[in-house]
């Protein structure tokens, strides 16, 4: 599970595993595909992205997973949430 939000101190990504842990990072990747996808986002993410940088990246590294892994489905479902809120809400039917 990925839980992402806003506080006073920024924006913060937070991955909770089976076990309870909680583990939080700039990025987060789960599910059958996301051996693949975590190794595309680590060898070109940058802390200073455009949003649009992000959204392309994070499309790439789900692609590449669909490809591969055919427990990862065949569509898209892209949020983008900003301090402002929700920014973009798109489904990507491949």
């Amino acid at each position: 599970t990925i839980v992402g939000g806003f506080d006073e101190t920024g924006a913060h990504v937070i991955v909770l595993d089976p076990l309870g842990s909680m583990i939080e990072d700039d990025y987060a990747v789960v599910g059958t595909g996301a051996e693949i996808a975590i190794g595309i986002i680590e060898s070109s993410y940058r802390p200073e992205m455009s949003m649009e940088e992000m959204r392309e990246l994070a499309l790439k590294a789900i692609k590449a997973s669909i490809a591969r892994d055919a427990a990862s489905g065949n569509g898209i479902d892209l949020l983008i949430f900003t301090d402002e809120g929700l920014k973009v809400n798109e489904t990507i039917n491949l």
